[in-house]
């Protein structure tokens, strides 16, 4: 029976006693099997070489290949890092000597390794192959051979320094830092810092692992790194599976080319926004009109009136033919919004107009992006739904992006702003109505999210 028609529950059981690392290179594997064998290789000339090397108490042990696994396949790692193998191994062939001067074998087995490992766990020394070391002091002593405690300086000790060496030698051959980089944090780097994960200091990294009881298994800095570079992958991966139809406002409300200056500013007011695209009566795009092109001709016309002598009559209001911008470059719907970032950045470019065949279908501005972001936050999404999506299935991966694409659809947002109270001019009532057959066009949200996005539309400028 295939797996895939078992249920989804069984299947996700019987995932989680699969493979969990991921395939590795063909270079990282050869670099890190070639290089543990030519350490241990080295050690054993070492050895040889030396007279009557079994009779001094120099020879080999087991835990030296467990700890060349560390050193040369996991670099990386805080157990493979020089205090912990240093002091985890010196630690663990000293705490048998002591148990064995107060318990005998075999009591003194079990308490020589639990002690060694609270040991090296309360030096922040632990080091998984010095456990054995511990171990083959009790066997060497139930074998009629007492080691004393030099056997942790020599052999111990002064291997461990020649694999550390050379592991640090090896690893920098090929590109990797070994022994790892700290975090560089300091209050002037918090400025020039790249999403939320390098705002974090060190203690707060490490602090995290030590809550996810991962602390032995990466470095603060790697998580950092880690993070940061998640974080940027995930936006972009959303940014560019999202176009620009699904995110932008739909029917936007619009002026046209001989509008007065007074429409314009009584619309911005209403809407809360700073630009409004100009069309033509067919509805094909023209150009923009920017709040700030708007207040400097009002403030012009405001001049004139001020001044003490004025023979003539006052100009007649400035029309939006006269102000507005026709350089805005447009995009088609089908456009992903990664692709507009580097645009909305700047100051100038406040929102991106959406044409198709030449007539205005929507428009797109910095803080439909945001929101879009912040729907896709984990803050958004409580703890069970975020593991929830750890364990699902590959083959309902597509249905869950069709459904988290709807949803992102379900989430735009007209550029409207309620109406202020206790208004009775006709033209407010009829700007009020069209706003609401504009909105009525739009899917209804949830209610919070409703809230979320009209908080973040009118503290974001348009």
């Amino acid at each position: 029976m295939p797996i895939s028609r078992l249920p989804k529950n069984v299947r996700r059981q019987l995932r989680r006693f699969g493979p969990s690392m991921g395939r590795r290179p063909a270079v990282d594997i050869l670099r890190g099997a070639v290089g543990a064998g030519v350490a241990i290789l080295v050690v054993t000339f070492i050895v040889a070489t030396l007279p009557h090397s079994r009779q001094a108490g120099i020879y080999l042990v087991s835990s030296f290949a467990s700890m060349a696994v560390l050193l040369f396949v996991l670099p990386n790692s805080p157990l493979a890092q020089p205090w912990s193998a240093m002091m985890g191994m010196m630690i663990s062939a000293v705490v048998p000597v002591a148990v064995l001067m107060v318990t005998p074998p075999p009591y003194a087995d079990g308490l020589a390794v639990g002690g060694s490992i609270a040991a090296m766990m309360a030096a922040r020394a632990l080091h998984p192959p010095a456990a054995g070391i511990a171990l083959l002091v009790i066997l060497e002593h139930e074998a009629g051979r007492r080691l004393g405690f030099d056997f942790a300086i020599f052999p111990i000790a002064v291997m461990t320094v020649l694999m550390i060496g050379f592991a640090m030698v090896w690893n920098r051959l090929f590109g990797i830092s070994y022994p790892t980089r700290p975090l560089a944090y300091s209050p002037a780097h918090v400025g020039r810092a790249r999403g939320p994960a390098r705002s974090l200091s060190q203690r707060d990294l490490s602090n995290l692992l030590v809550e996810f009881n991962q602390s032995a298994n990466m470095d603060p800095a790697d998580l950092a790194r880690l993070m940061a570079v998640a974080e940027h992958r995930a936006a972009e991966s959303l940014l560019a599976d999202t176009h620009v139809r699904d995110l932008m406002t739909q029917n936007p409300v619009t002026v046209s080319p001989e509008a007065p200056l007074s429409e314009i500013v009584r619309k911005m007011t209403a809407l809360n926004v700073h630009t409004l695209p100009v069309v033509d009566n067919s509805g094909y795009y023209l150009g923009v009109v920017d709040q700030h092109d708007a207040l400097e001709e009002l403030f012009k016309e405001f001049d004139i009136l001020r001044r003490p002598l004025r023979f003539r009559a006052a100009p007649p209001e400035a029309e939006v033919r006269a102000i507005f911008h026709t350089d805005i470059e447009t995009v088609e719907g089908d456009t992903p919004v990664g692709q507009l970032l580097e645009r909305l950045a700047r100051r100038e470019a406040r929102v991106v107009p959406v044409t198709e065949s030449g007539r205005l279908v929507g428009i797109l501005t910095r803080t439909d992006i945001i929101a879009l972001l912040l729907e896709h936050s984990p803050a958004a999404h409580s703890e069970a739904e975020l593991e929830e999506e750890g364990d699902e299935d590959e083959e309902d991966a597509p249905k869950k992006r069709e459904d988290a694409s709807s949803g992102t659809r379900a989430t735009k947002r007209p550029g409207e702003a309620p109406a202020s109270k206790g208004k009775t001019d006709p033209e407010d009532a009829e700007l009020a109505a069209e706003l609401h057959q504009s909105a009525a066009r739009r899917p209804p949200v949830h209610e919070d999210t409703q809230h979320d996005t009209a908080q973040s539309r009118a503290e974001s400028p348009k």
